[in-house]
């Protein structure tokens, strides 16, 4: 194990050199398994802004651990991407185009053996293939077109039981259904890297979500009574709690109720728009703390300034 951890951390110690070279020569530098090109296919285009190339570089570090630091331990490894998009997604400010998870995914230098992309609007998904198409044409990728969170949303036999997993849950809003969680859960080895929309929808409506027609955080959190929990938090308060934090936490609540590894706030990684504000938290929930030792290293090495990748 201490093996192991040396040789990760060598790797991004000589990725940080190679970025520091690149800088001194380049004003801006970009990570080119970050970056993609025009290719006239559909985009992703919800929510997309400067700072998901924060949330994909992330998702990048932890995802190049899991394989590296796994591989061989397992019968096989397995990816699954519960909303895959279009594989590429357009900055509007800058238009720069970046890569989606699917295609950072398949682009890990020690792969997956097994990769699960579900995406409900077909067309999205029909560009995803294509591009998997033509620059992974002998990856083993199954698609399944469909909603994730429908009750007969199924997955079938497109992962093996004995492998194990990394599920990507990233959705366009807080949007996420406990349910569909619990479900992938049951008899699989399963870690699930989880965006929780907490500033960008829940804190920007604090006073909406509460409300007992608004079954929004109900749906994430699997729960009618967490209402009470939010109004006993803020007793003996001046100022009110952030909603989306506390949303957070019972996010993270609920997922050790399933078997996994407690998650703080503080180890959850804030992604930040330009001006610093926090838009919402990356959560990675696990039963082993080895996943959790890569999870750290991953957010420690995410945090360079942006240029460098």
């Amino acid at each position: 194990m201490h093996d192991r951890v040396s040789s990760i951390s060598l790797f991004f110690c000589r990725m940080a050199s190679v970025c520091f070279k690149r800088v001194r020569r380049r004003k801006s530098v970009k990570n080119e398994t970050l970056f993609g090109e025009q290719d006239g296919l559909e985009m992703n285009d919800e929510g997309v802004g400067s700072w998901t190339a924060e949330k994909y570089r992330q998702f990048q570090l932890y995802a190049h651990q899991f394989t590296q630091g796994m591989k061989g331990k397992w019968k096989s490894l397995a990816y699954l991407d519960l909303y895959a998009g279009s594989g590429q997604s357009r900055i509007p400010d800058t238009n720069e185009i970046l890569l989606g998870s699917p295609l950072i995914a398949l682009s890990l230098d020690v792969q997956f053996d097994h990769y699960v992309f579900c995406e409900k609007n077909q067309k999205r998904l029909e560009a995803l293939q294509k591009r998997v198409a033509k620059r992974f044409p002998r990856a083993k990728v199954k698609y399944i077109y469909g909603d994730c969170d429908d009750p007969s949303f199924q997955i079938g036999d497109a992962i093996p039981k004995n492998a194990l997993t990394l599920c990507f849950v990233d959705p366009y809003s807080i949007g996420i259904h406990f349910s569909t969680i619990f479900s992938l859960s049951q008899c699989r080895k399963i870690d699930f890297l989880c965006l929780l929309a907490s500033r960008m929808d829940a804190g920007r409506n604090p006073h909406n979500y509460p409300k007992e027609e608004c079954k929004k955080v109900d749906i994430l959190l699997g729960s009618e009574t967490w209402r009470e929990d939010w109004e006993k938090s803020k007793e003996g308060l001046v100022r009110e709690p952030n909603l989306g934090d506390f949303i957070c936490r019972e996010f993270s609540r609920k997922m050790e109720g399933l078997g996994y590894l407690p998650t703080e706030l503080h180890e959850m990684r804030p992604i930040k728009d330009d001006g610093g504000r926090v838009l919402y938290h990356l959560a990675l929930f696990s039963k082993s703390e080895k996943a959790k030792h890569f999870w750290e290293q991953a957010s420690k090495y995410s945090n360079p300034q942006r240029d460098l990748f």
